[in-house]
């Protein structure tokens, strides 16, 4: 980073500094002009909105007395009163609030689905933003013009934006990764894979040696990360996770293709059913459950052989040091493609305003501060001086926060608010800046090369796709069956009950029947629907 960011983040505190001199209320705003504050009305009367946000107030301080809300108030001027509700009863509160029409001014990181954003846009209580983007939010609008696939996520099938999205370009941390066990690895003289038959091979031969050894091991809810991961090998990454997530691919001749009943895909449930025969993917994944606490415990006995999550941390902290990530397996035709990223808009409910705020333009002026590159810098690290010092021309931050007991993520969220849980109304910061706050890097992180997530990313990387209300109807009746029997099928033919051989072509019969062809013809026109976004 240059040594320009230590003065703009300190200008930061010099500008808040003045605006509290001032009392925030000395100057009316003035919409679209970017630093000014937005927290005066026309009246020069001094804004408060009320919020409701997902708290954590478990694991850091409540809203009104974290540092970073404190801060922005000074500098915006807005004083915001934040409901915060814990994890569990999001959803209940979130539909009696909805229920009763007592809406507060903004939804902030509360999660709502596509349907709902739809359902509440067209009933009028979500207020459409696209227009008060483009002429009162600079960040923002500066950001969908750069990225149209962030602003086309965004966008529903009305044409409507209700809901600002959270951002992550990272590939590094919007993926996972196939990780295995370089201490089994080395003791057997082996390299680490680069194929899917070396893979195979590699733990099938560390198993032989010690058949105590568990082979691969997932917790069951995610052994579909496996087959995600995997599918990019057998021809069917492209359009990344969220594709795969949607049961569809993109073919190598453009076309827009179902997953679940491709030849493609046959050729990857023999090769889970493979590993399965060999013992290199666990039994219990299919019969007697999960448990995460035997899970661990193993790792931290070195009996487990590989795993698939986002980072080696996922098996424990010392176990951790024993694995070392893949991101992507060459198959059985020469594909090697990173399948598992996601798209930058990573998620799309960050912050939605509502028919009941009175002061819409210096709302959405309030958010769009967390998408500049001073929002972004500060909702992360803070002020320097006061949460991180700059080493090296990067931020780091300060002991406090480094040797927090919980760790250093929760260290920096007794300060500010963007860095636990995710799904922010904002852009993260690049990866190199939000390791070297921590004293790490990228690679040390992942324990992988993030430079090969470059190479091998797919070409396009789509987002869940926004359906119309009657698509939405055809395509939930449709997966309700669909997906039963997928998840059924699939088990059998890994596991061997069902033959791959003989019982294929039934198989794709069936899904025929349930409305395969309908559910792929939905589909294309989403993407079609998708990509005319402009």
């Amino acid at each position: 980073m240059k040594k320009g960011l230590s003065l703009l983040l300190a200008s930061t505190l010099t500008l808040s500094l003045a605006l509290t001199a001032c009392g925030g209320t000395e100057q009316a705003a003035t919409p679209g002009k970017a630093g000014e504050s937005p927290g005066t009305t026309a009246a020069n009367e001094k804004i408060a909105l009320k919020m409701v946000k997902r708290g954590y107030t478990d694991v850091h301080p409540p809203a009104k007395d974290l540092w970073m809300w404190k801060k922005y108030e000074e500098k915006t001027g807005i004083r915001v009163d934040f409901e915060e509700i814990p994890a569990a009863a999001v959803t209940e509160r979130k539909n009696v609030i909805l229920g009763s029409n007592d809406l507060p001014d903004a939804f902030y990181r509360i999660a709502f689905g596509t349907d709902e954003l739809m359902k509440y846009g067209k009933q009028g209580l979500f207020i459409p933003l696209e227009k008060l983007i483009e002429q009162h939010a600079p960040n923002l609008n500066k950001l969908l013009r750069d990225n149209p696939d962030i602003k086309r996520a965004i966008t529903m099938s009305d044409g409507h934006i209700y809901a600002l999205p959270y951002v992550d370009f990272s590939k590094a941390f919007n993926s996972v990764r196939l990780y295995i066990n370089k201490s089994w690895l080395d003791e057997a003289g082996l390299a680490v894979p680069k194929t899917t038959a070396e893979f195979r091979s590699a733990l099938k031969t560390v198993r032989q040696k010690d058949p105590a050894r568990l082979g691969w091991v997932l917790e069951s809810r995610y052994w579909t990360f496996l087959e995600s991961f995997l599918a990019s090998s057998f021809g069917m990454g492209e359009g990344g996770s969220k594709a795969f997530g949607q049961s569809i691919y993109k073919d190598k001749d453009g076309q827009i293709k179902t997953t679940f009943n491709d030849p493609k895909y046959k050729e990857l449930l023999q090769y889970m059913s493979d590993l399965y025969k060999d013992g290199s993917l666990a039994q219990q994944n299919f019969t007697t459950g999960y448990d995460y606490a035997k899970w661990s415990t193993d790792g931290a006995n070195n009996l487990v052989g590989s795993f698939v999550w986002e980072g080696p941390g996922y098996i424990g902290k010392d176990a951790a040091k024993n694995y070392v990530g893949i991101n992507a397996l060459e198959g059985p035709r020469g594909d090697k493609v990173a399948g598992t990223l996601g798209p930058a808009a990573k998620g799309i409910f960050g912050f939605i305003i509502t028919n009941k705020n009175k002061h819409p333009v210096e709302t959405l002026k309030w958010i769009d501060y967390f998408y500049g590159e001073e929002g972004i810098l500060f909702g992360t690290f803070g002020i320097e001086g006061e949460t991180y010092k700059m080493v090296d021309g990067k931020p780091k931050y300060i002991d406090d926060i480094l040797n927090y007991k919980g760790g250093v993520q929760l260290g920096a969220f007794q300060y500010v608010d963007n860095v636990y849980g995710a799904y922010y109304p904002y852009v993260e910061p690049k990866d190199e800046l939000r390791m070297a706050a921590r004293g790490t890097t990228v690679a040390d992180e992942i324990k992988a090369d993030p430079a090969e997530l470059d190479k091998f990313a797919p070409k396009e990387l789509w987002p869940d796709f926004v359906p119309t209300d009657e698509e939405a109807k055809q395509t939930s009746a449709m997966l309700t069956d669909i997906n039963k029997y997928i998840e059924e099928m699939r088990v059998k033919f890994v596991t061997g009950k069902a033959n791959l051989d003989t019982e294929w072509d039934n198989y794709v019969k069936t899904l025929d029947k349930m409305g395969a062809a309908k559910y792929l013809d939905i589909r294309r026109k989403q993407y079609e629907r998708y990509m005319s976004v402009k």
